[in-house]
Formats: C-alpha cells, structure tokens, sequence
C-alpha cells in the first residue's frame, strides 16, 4: 500500500491538534505518534519469499557481487538508479520500463546505468522462481547488496514491492533533483516523500563516489559566489568543462576530487573547503537548516555510513505499491501484457 506523502512540518502540526483525543477515555495506551517515515509499511516482510523464493537475497548478492568486481563503478551507477526511481512516485521500478516517453529517457536520465545488471538478475531469478520476485525488490536488494561492497553498513531489507505500470519522463523531469534546486526546494521534495532533513544531507553523501557531466556543474560556475568556490578548483572545473553542448553532456568530472572512489565522509570535508562540485551539494554548507548535520557528518565518519543505510532503507519504503496495487513483471523492462 502506498505509504502518506505527508512532510514532517505537517506531521508534527497534525499530531499537536490531535494529542489531546490520543488516549482513550477508559485510560487506554496513547495512539503511535512516529513520523510516517518510522512507521512500518503494510505489505512488506523480511520473510516474504521465505518460501516462494528461499535463495532470492543470495542471488541477487552472487550476480552483484560479480558485476562489482568486474566494475566497481557499478556501486554508483545503482545507487543513482535507486534514487531516480524512489524521485517519481516511489519505488516501484518505474524507471526500469523500457518504451517511448518512459522515465527512462527523461533528460534527467540520460547518464543512468545499471539497467542490464538489474535485468539480468530477473532472468535468473525467473529460472528459480517464475514470476514470483519484483523488479523493484530486485533493485531494492541490489542497492543494498552493491552499497556494502563500497563499505556502507549493512540495512535490513523488507520485501513485497509490487512493479508499478505506468512510467513518464515529463514526470521525471519535473521531480529528479538535477543540482540547480535551492536547499529550500530540496527540503519540500524529501519532506513531501516523507522524509527529513537530516535524510536529505545524509544522501547527498551518495556523492562521495562517482561523477557528474559538466551540464550539471555549469551552474556551480556560473551562479557561485567567489567566497564559495575555491580559487584553484575553480580554475580545475572551467578547464575541465570548457566546452558546451554535446561535451558538456557527457564530459564528466569526479563528484569527490579527494577521493572518488571510496565511499567515506571526505565528500562533507570538501564543502568545508569550498570543493563541492555541484550548486546544491556547497548550498547545504551555507543554509542554516542543514549546515549541523553536514558538520556532523565531517566529525563523524562511522555515523555517516550506518546513517547512510538508515536513509537507503527508510528511502526504498516510499509510496511502494504492495498487494494488487502493482504486478510482478515478467521482464523488468516491460510492463506485463494480459
């Protein structure tokens, strides 16, 4: 069932009006006053394919495992995937579907990756157990299993996730944060999908590996004021991204200078130093509402990382679709044809 997309303001404004009403008359325990993000999901269990599909999480792990030590840029290219489904409408493999005008080929999506990886564990989960694991647990458990090789604590997985049968790229160009947002209009998407601040400044960290296209650093060259930007990495990104058009689509720049292939809390050092690549990553070190939590972050390496899978999990528990609200697909890049 699709979880409220209530932000956490309202949540809390909610739960003041109805506190009084909260305890029954004849002294009963008071109603569960979590945030929705903390509340568990009707429809998902650990042990949902405890007897359908016994070895599903070891399969997955086997053939992620393999793509990871072939390439371990996969570890990004399945996060970022992860992340573009949970953006429209939550996650349902909406992203995976393959057809004209799918969110697939939004502009927003043009750099993902990871789409083979994901249908190739389908193919061999349908060997051992036809028709029974969705795509969007499949990619659920592949994020996980990817993120633990790049040294992200492990999290807890519930499954149930039903594929959704409609998938729109106007939709995900209008809702994939694309580095140009202000910090205000990050804070209203990650509320509207019920989570939080702290969330949005814990994912962000996601960039501590992989890359961006220079399209998406423009602005941070263009807009940044100098006192922003450090003069020498400045001079690194406009040679770099010198060029327009077609380059500046598919040139690509480290989204950690420091370290940009291991996944660790330098990223949040970096916007101390002025060295966040895009807008919006050097943004949260300059607003009020998010400023802390990055300075915690610089602190407190191990927290990152299990505060890291913490967000992944409540991330892939968004407005999932669960019983007859979705189908399991047949192939991941294709709705089903009745």
């Amino acid at each position: 069932m699709r979880t409220p997309s209530w932000s956490v303001l309202s949540f809390l404004a909610l739960s003041v009006f109805v506190l009084a009403g909260s305890v029954t008359a004849d002294g009963g325990q008071p109603q569960d006053q979590r945030p929705a993000y903390e509340k568990p999901v009707e429809g998902l269990d650990s042990g949902y394919y405890a007897k359908s599909c016994p070895d599903m999480e070891g399969i997955v792990q086997r053939v992620v495992n393999e793509a990871f030590d072939a390439d371990y840029t996969v570890a990004a290219g399945l996060i970022r995937l992860f992340f573009h489904d949970f953006a429209v409408g939550g996650c349902d493999a909406s992203i995976l579907i393959d057809a004209p005008g799918s969110e697939k080929y939004a502009k927003s999506s043009k750099t993902l990756r990871g789409f083979d990886l994901i249908e190739a564990i389908k193919t061999e989960l349908e060997e051992h157990c036809p028709r029974t694991v969705s795509c969007a647990d499949i990619l659920a458990a592949a994020t996980r299993d990817v993120s633990r090789e790049v040294g992200v604590g492990y999290w807890p997985l519930k499954f149930g996730r039903k594929d959704g049968r409609q998938s729109s790229a106007a939709a995900a160009d209008k809702y994939v944060p694309m580095g140009r947002e202000s910090v205000t209009d990050l804070i209203a998407f990650f509320e509207s999908n019920g989570l939080n601040v702290r969330d949005l400044v814990v994912l962000s960290g996601a960039h501590s590996i992989g890359k961006a296209t220079c399209a998406a650093v423009k602005p941070r060259l263009c807009n940044s004021k100098p006192d922003t930007l450090d003069r020498k990495y400045g001079d690194f990104l406009r040679r770099k991204c010198r060029h327009s058009g077609y380059f500046a689509e598919y040139e690509r720049v480290e989204l950690d200078g420091e370290t940009p292939t291991v996944f660790d809390n330098v990223y949040f050092k970096n916007l101390e130093r002025k060295m966040g690549l895009l807008e919006t990553d050097q943004k949260m070190l300059e607003d009020s509402r998010t400023k802390s939590f990055v300075q915690e972050m610089v602190r407190e390496p191990d927290e990152f990382k299990h505060e890291f899978a913490m967000a992944m999990r409540r991330l892939g528990e968004v407005q999932v679709l669960t019983g007859n609200e979705g189908e399991v697909r047949h192939k991941c890049s294709a709705v089903n044809k009745y």
